[in-house]
């Protein structure tokens, strides 16, 4: 076996790791002259657990971690000629260990392996025992404040224990040892890097004094429950300008008061790096919490742990933070002094490189529409699809099926969806079916994902012409679509999936989506026979068959088609109700209770082939109303795709105006509301216990219906 690395090792610093560390690597890289003469150039191949910044001669060289497993272990491969000079080099590593499981994060054993080698593969430097090493002064390890159970830690810094290190300093470190525990068998970064971009350019918005009124011991509650006085801007600022493009200084009003509060808005949802230029007359606290909207007055940061604490001193301080992203559009700092000026405070953006579409169609709402779902697409793309840069950052298939689907027609993306559906498969269950993110330590299976994930692998060859990645991965499909293959019962229906899985834990949730009925329970212990599960299996095993017939695999396919049509006679007799002409969702449960999801399903996988669908129709074009007067539950907009798909199949020309008349009312509703970015569900920022997210992947599927239907409106 070839390895990626040919003198490196894993290393830590001495002792044992623990949870929520950070940990800096300092480094001399000696550059020959013959090497810079010869014009060589040189490469840094670099991986860690969990994520890694590099400061070169003081300057930020690379940063950001692949989402990987720790039996799946992934490497950057940088260029870094420019950063290095004849000589000595400077290079300092700062790894943050998080060790806490999320569903963003599987905890392996923490450890970093770096080689720079030149033009013609010789190591000039890498890791080993003579890399010194030290738990970081200025990070605050050890916290483990969670901004959420999906994401992960949020970080402390203490700028009056930076010693320097990065730019010459070396107090406190020591030799390495070797981390004999981690894979020597890396892989290479599947897809781009991120960029980093030039700082936001945010402008206050509301500044004045505050005192907390509560002291729990995270600055995320207390700054929700904060008793804010907003104070007039005119004498800290130039006449209109907010921009913070020249200092601003603000002041508490009275020494009562705990300190000056500000607020800033970066004009749209963005993405990035917390980026701070503060000055202040003494060392102090300074809490940062950062939101989607201000429907509070402040940002809504203790719904979840949208926060962090900075120490600061005397002085100017300049730091930018290059581990973990904020993702919002507000940011709001309360500094515990007298007075502050504020130089910059803001984002640095962070971007996955896409080419964005210019989308031109004579229809200004519809234009902006698709460039607002671009935006969030942006947003909700970085080391892997993720549902939602606010509170999670994670990979889900049905949230990233629709996501690579638009972002085939919006950036002509092809890499991206490659490297996350690899990432995916690796996330292949002892029960056959697929976590619920990837990578995951913290898991909750849904079942109907798994089913997802055929669709997405069918697109990916449809768009792209690969069939590389499924025939790769072909004994993952083949096992998933067996899983649930055992699950047929004498009804000729496959039963939920309930009780105990491999993991020894209650942990299957039957999800379909955020609606009444519809979005199941943690640790199902009920046996149940469910129609949606069983048109998402009829779906997986249509779209697993075209991937058959890419791969020539056409026994199989013939077979998968098989199964199909006995699956769509059996949903139809168990689930078909043919007084009310509509398919239940359950067998024992919510009797009806009719969901536009379930008909939109029945239709589009053909159980509802050959019944009376005259009743589903009307509630699906409607979503939810019917002429007789009944209501059946509305889709989201996570799901429309399903609904859209299966009217579209039945008569086009019919129904593509009736859609895009929806997707116009539905998204003109969220922009006059503010929106730069769309969102989980029409509901807005109060559902999910007021934590609802105002930029979701999932929901930018209007671009996929104004480019498939643009010719109906040309």
């Amino acid at each position: 076996m070839a390895y990626a690395f040919q003198k490196a090792h894993w290393i830590w610093r001495q002792g044992e790791a623990g949870r929520d560390e950070f940990c800096d690597f300092l480094d001399t890289v000696n550059l020959p002259a013959e090497g810079a003469e010869a014009g060589k150039r040189y490469t840094l191949r670099i991986a860690s657990d969990s994520n890694y910044t590099v400061w070169m001669n003081g300057e930020l060289c690379a940063f950001g971690q692949y989402a990987d497993y720790p039996r799946y272990k992934v490497y950057d491969e940088i260029d870094v000629t420019d950063f290095l000079r004849t000589g000595e080099n400077r290079m300092v590593t700062v790894v943050w260990y998080y060790g806490i499981e999320s569903q963003t994060y599987k905890v392996g054993d923490a450890g970093l392996i770096y080689e720079i080698t030149d033009g013609e593969g010789e190591v000039i430097a890498c890791t080993g025992e003579g890399v010194l090493s030290r738990k970081s002064l200025d990070y605050v390890s050890g916290r483990g404040d969670l901004i959420s159970s999906q994401l992960g830690p949020t970080y402390r810094y203490d700028l009056t224990r930076y010693d320097g290190f990065i730019e010459g300093g070396c107090e406190g470190f020591g030799p390495s040892r070797v981390v004999d525990t981690i894979s020597m068998d890396l892989h290479l970064r599947p897809n781009k890097k991120l960029t980093l971009e030039p700082r936001s350019p945010g402008r206050i918005i509301r500044a004045g004094s505050f005192s907390y009124t509560t002291n729990a011991p995270v600055a995320s509650v207390n700054m929700q429950h904060a008793a804010v006085t907003i104070g007039s801007l005119a004498h800290a600022m130039k006449a209109g300008d907010c921009s913070m493009n020249s200092p601003v200084r603000l002041e508490r009003e009275t020494d009562k008061l705990d300190g000056v509060f500000f607020m800033v808005d970066l004009g749209e949802e963005t993405a990035g790096f917390l980026d701070i230029d503060l000055e202040l007359p003494c060392a102090c606290r300074v809490d940062v919490g950062y939101g989607e909207h201000l429907d509070d007055g402040v940002c809504r940061t203790s719904v979840r742990g949208f926060f962090t604490e900075l120490e600061c001193h005397t002085g100017r301080n300049t730091w930018l933070h290059t581990f973990r992203r904020f993702g919002g559009r507000y940011l709001q700092f309360f500094v515990h002094a007298p007075e502050v000026t504020v130089h910059y405070a803001g984002l640095r953006p962070t971007l996955y490189p896409l080419t964005h579409k210019e989308f031109k169609c004579g229809n200004l709402l519809r234009e902006t529409i698709y460039k607002v779902c671009q935006n969030t697409l942006q947003q909700c793309l970085h080391e892997h699809y993720e549902d939602c840069p606010w509170r999670e950052q994670a990979l889900y298939a049905l949230d990233s099926r629709n996501q690579m689907l638009c972002g085939y027609y919006a950036f002509d993306e092809k890499i991206a969806p490659r490297a996350s559906l690899e990432l995916m498969a690796h996330g292949l269950r002892p029960d056959g079916l697929l976590s619920l993110c990837y990578p995951a330590g913290m898991d909750f299976p849904i079942p109907s994902f798994s089913c997802a994930y055929f669709l997405q692998m069918e697109e990916y060859v449809r768009y792209t012409g690969d069939v590389t990645l499924a025939e790769q991965y072909f004994d993952v499909l083949d096992t998933v679509i067996k899983t649930f293959h055992n699950k047929m019962q004498a009804e000729g229906v496959i039963e939920n999936f309930y009780g105990l899985a491999p993991t020894g834990k209650n942990d299957y949730w039957n999800f379909y989506e955020w609606s009444d009925t519809m979005s199941g329970n943690f640790g199902e212990t009920q046996r149940r026979l469910e129609c949606p599960i069983n048109c998402f299996y009829s779906l997986a095993m249509q779209r697993f068959a075209l991937i058959c017939d890419a791969l020539g695999k056409v026994d199989y396919a013939a077979d998968l088609r098989d199964r199909v049509a006995k699956l769509n006679t059996a949903i139809a007799k168990q689930f078909y109700n043919r007084e009310t002409r509509l398919f239940e969702s359950f067998d024992t449960i919510c009797r009806g209770t009719y969901t536009v999801l379930t008909q939109s399903l029945a239709m589009l996988c053909g159980a509802a082939d050959g019944v009376d669908t005259s009743v589903m129709l009307e509630a699906m074009a409607t979503n939810g109303n019917t002429a007789s007067g009944s209501s059946l539950v509305p889709n989201t907009l996570s799901m429309n795709a399903f609904r859209f798909d299966a009217l579209l199949a039945v008569d086009r020309e019919t129904y593509a105006p009736v859609i895009l008349d929806e997707l116009d009312r539905d998204y003109l509703y969220m922009l006059r509301r503010g929106a730069t970015s769309f969102w989980e569900t029409i509901e807005g920022a109060d559902v999910f216990g007021r934590a609802g997210s105002l930029c979701h992947g999932w929901s930018a599927l209007p671009i996929y219906y104004y480019e498939i239907l643009y010719d109906f409106e040309k």
